[in-house]
């Protein structure tokens, strides 16, 4: 729910601000300020107005142009300042598929080396006609799996399922 609303404010800083590269800056340093539970909590308090919280987000991001500004009081009095961190990943999105630069993500159970992972991303970027970024990240499946999420691509490969499907092939031809 969070990453539709936020694909509509995302939309309208696109159509208002021009220099969308440091707007993508500004964001990804609040969304840092974010990260720390402390000023998550300022932000999420219903003890401070909205008035208070739209000044703390305004100092925290320093000295903008009017515009930005105002999307900032915007999030402020419609209670969506904890949106920033999505608006800012959607909107790193947008600016990288207009760049045609995509980021994928790799998971495996090892961790491998960047040899491999770069020839990983060379293949598949010269396959696909795109720049691509290939990010890892560890889980305890037995297999593969490598995913572009926003070109809607998914290669995956399970140890599990692979001896599941040759059981049923076998069983199949008896």
């Amino acid at each position: 729910m969070l990453h539709i609303i936020s694909k509509k404010y995302t939309q309208a800083l696109v159509d208002s601000v021009s220099d969308l590269d440091e707007v993508l800056n500004i964001l990804k340093g609040f969304s840092a300020v974010l990260k720390n539970k402390k000023n998550a909590d300022i932000i999420a308090s219903p003890f401070l107005s909205k008035t208070q919280k739209e000044q703390f987000l305004l100092e925290s991001v320093g000295k903008v142009d009017t515009k930005l500004q105002n999307f900032f009081r915007l999030l402020a009095q419609s209670d969506r300042i904890l949106l920033i961190p999505y608006i800012s990943d959607e909107l790193e999105k947008r600016l990288l598929a207009r760049k045609k630069e995509y980021a994928a993500t790799l998971t495996t159970r090892e961790d491998l080396d960047t040899k491999t992972l770069e020839k990983i991303q060379d293949s598949l970027a010269k396959k696909l006609g795109v720049k691509l970024s290939i990010k890892q990240k560890l889980n305890e499946v037995d297999g593969i799996k490598l995913s572009v999420e926003d070109l809607g691509i998914e290669v995956s490969f399970s140890k599990e399922r692979f001896s599941n499907d040759l059981k049923h092939h076998i069983l199949k031809a008896l």
